[in-house]
């Protein structure tokens, strides 16, 4: 197929300049990483909502509570933050953004990263909210939006998909400051026959010995996220890994698995914090054997797509009851805080993985109890953190990490995590190199160093083992993982990056036979050049070029273009990207911009290219209309996909459609 040329834009000089893309380009970049990581299909939205509720909702700098979310997005390590809050003791609130430059360990580049996140609001402890504010000063926002890919799949011409090719999501949602919260989702998935989630949150803020209630569906973390962590989690791309997310947290998502439905509350005395949860909800379930009244005897798995497009999805759809309880007990002094976590979870029938070699060590039965300890300490220059926790197996899962900070330039971090075979949990999510927190092992380097100003060099190393067999290595395998970053901030709008990562792991051979599979060694090299720079006040273009090498020799390519366009003082945007990929063996990744709240990475295998144009306009004051289209060309494939998913030809097409309105 004949092709356009990437456009000379490609090659301008790094010294032009315009808009502010840099905090954005951070989190792709850690969800990017995230994705290549990941070793099964997960859904990142929920990511991407905690991000652009910040982003709508700047950060309180003068607020200690507020300024935790910036750890959790790994923007700034936790020697920023509690410097900001020492600033704050000894010459009171932030007024102004200039005076962040005095705060011992923010340079300029943690400014630029800083700037379009925080406020400079003050607390008023006096002031008591009445119903009446509530109502008049409470924010309302209604979103719907409607997707869909214009190719016909083999589910809809073979008609194994129940329902239309659309995938539709309403919501509503209310805020008032930061202490009430409320809404409810409802979502349809593409290829089902009606709405089949519906998701409903109330949270309440600070009501006099009530630090948090949840009401409908809600997340909850603590500690490390070893022993309970029902969401996701942002994951570093270099600096500390030490979590200090909010305890409880309102589920405003469409993630159909990774949620909690019932009431939490977090009760506070003192430096004691108490959080006691309750959740029951139907879950996804496949189901091997029924009774005579046609009720679950047994389940094999517990789904996690939530997808109800065929006759066999639907009938896995809430075929179990999972029940949740437990609490957590924190006690918080100054920089150290210790606790204690225990939650049992009951499901309605027994779950009996099938009895393959990599299941032998899964949870079997009704009922699991989890329980752990964490704690963190921060000194000036040093912060330990960890958590140890145990299954009702008495599997041991344990990590401990340490990042210190010899000067405000540099810094180190280490962290070495042991997660048994035999560790169960339904709900954990603690760092780890693979999926899950179990049968796994190894030690995490990492390093921060800003050389230069607006220069910074970020290095990691990894080293997990896993003693089981997995269903990537039939044998206890090892991997490496390595990698180098340059990142220079070329002023607060405009920022390029060069990555090497090196990857070598263990896995199977190309033998059919189980039982005789032989481990091989795969390497992948990655280099990876990115650049976000401005043209103008209304332009801004991010390039980025990618390459591949494999062991085989095999190599592989992304290159793409994007250009943004903002005009100042107009109410509408426009963002396009022209790509070419090469991927004949493994996936490239590419991070899109979409309509607001949405995930979307792509996945690109063979040859070919991928456009979209991205298009939003505010009307009203109060309407927004967002819109997507976008194709995806292959030039050596007839047929895309597989299974239902299949499209026969080589061209792919969807598009998005979403309104918002604000009141």
């Amino acid at each position: 197929m004949k092709r356009l040329l990437i456009p000379i834009l490609i090659l301008c000089p790094l010294m032009i300049f315009a808009q502010n893309e840099i905090t954005d380009d951070i989190i792709i970049e850690q969800i990017e990483r995230m994705i290549e990581n990941s070793e099964e299909e997960i859904d990142f939205t929920e990511l991407i909502e905690t991000y652009w509720t910040i982003c709508e909702n700047k950060v309180n700098i003068n607020d200690s509570e507020e300024l935790i979310q910036l750890i959790d997005l790994h923007l700034v390590n936790i020697f920023i933050i509690e410097n900001i809050n020492k600033y704050r003791q000894d010459f009171g609130d932030f007024r102004m953004f200039d005076e962040l430059s005095f705060v011992e360990g923010i340079d300029e580049r943690t400014l630029i990263t800083l700037e379009p996140l925080v406020c400079f609001g003050r607390d008023s402890p006096n002031k008591k909210t009445t119903l009446k504010d509530v109502f008049k000063y409470g924010k309302h926002q209604i979103q719907f939006q409607m997707e869909q890919c214009f190719n016909e799949k083999a589910g809809y011409k073979e008609q194994k998909y129940l329902g239309s090719p659309q995938k539709m999501f309403m919501r509503y949602n209310f805020s008032f400051s930061n202490n009430i919260e409320a809404g409810f989702a409802i979502e349809k998935d593409a290829g089902e026959n009606l709405s089949d989630f519906m998701s409903f949150h109330v949270l309440l803020n600070d009501v006099r010995f009530i630090k948090t209630v949840a009401l409908g569906d809600y997340q909850l973390s603590f500690g490390q996220g070893l022993t309970m962590a029902s969401g996701l989690a942002f994951a570093s791309t270099g600096g500390s890994l030490l979590r200090k997310s909010k305890k409880i947290g309102a589920s405003k998502s469409a993630n159909e698995a990774r949620y909690l439905r019932g009431v939490a509350t977090t009760l506070n005395y003192r430096k004691l914090d108490l959080t006691i949860f309750y959740s029951n909800k139907k879950v996804d379930a496949n189901i091997n054997e029924v009774d005579i009244h046609g009720k679950p005897l047994v389940v094999t798995a517990l789904q996690q797509s939530g997808l109800h497009r065929t006759q066999s999805e639907l009938d896995d759809k809430q075929a179990i009851t999972q029940q949740l309880f437990g609490g957590n007990l924190s006690f918080r002094h100054n920089n150290f805080q210790i606790g204690y976590t225990i939650h049992k979870t009951i499901l309605s029938c027994d779950l009996i993985p099938d009895p393959r070699l990599y299941n032998t060590f899964y949870f079997k039965g009704k009922s699991l109890v989890n329980q752990g300890v964490d704690f963190y300490y921060v000194m000036k220059k040093v912060a330990f953190y960890g958590e140890a926790a145990m299954s009702g197996n008495k599997a041991p899962a344990w990590l401990i990490g340490t990042t210190f900070q010899p000067a405000g330039y540099i810094d180190f971090t280490v962290l070495y995590r042991y997660y048994d075979k035999k560790y169960q949990n339904f709900y954990s999510n603690a760092f780890a190199a693979s999926s899950g927190t179990r049968n796994e092992k190894g030690i995490y380097l990492s390093t921060s160093i800003t050389f230069a100003p607006r220069w910074n060099l970020i290095a990691t190393a990894d080293f997990p083992q896993y003693d089981w067999i997995k269903t990537t290595a039939y044998a206890p395998s090892r991997t490496q993982g390595y990698n180098l970053q340059i990142n220079h901030h070329i002023n607060s709008k405009a920022l390029f990056f060069i990555q090497l990562k090196y990857k070598k792991k263990e896995k199977n051979g190309s033998s059919g036979n189980t039982y005789m599979r032989s481990l091989i060694h795969e390497q992948k090299t990655i280099l990876r050049f990115h650049i976000t720079y401005p043209v103008g006040n209304d332009f801004t273009l991010k390039n980025r070029v990618e390459y591949h090498v494999l062991k085989n020799g095999t190599s592989c390519y992304l290159i793409y273009q994007d250009i943004l366009y903002n005009p100042e003082n107009q109410p509408f945007s426009l963002a396009f990207r022209y790509m070419l990929f090469n991927s004949p063996s493994g996936a490239v990744y590419a991070y899109e911009n979409d309509i607001l709240s949405s995930f979307s990475i792509g996945s690109f295998y063979h040859k070919g290219l991928r456009i979209y144009l991205l298009g939003k306009i505010k009307l009203f004051r109060k309407l927004a209309i967002n819109t997507k289209i976008g194709c995806t060309i292959y030039d050596d494939v007839n047929e895309i996909g597989s299974g239902l998913e299949k499209i026969e030809g080589n061209v792919k097409t969807e598009g998005k459609l979403q309104l918002i309105w604000k009141l």
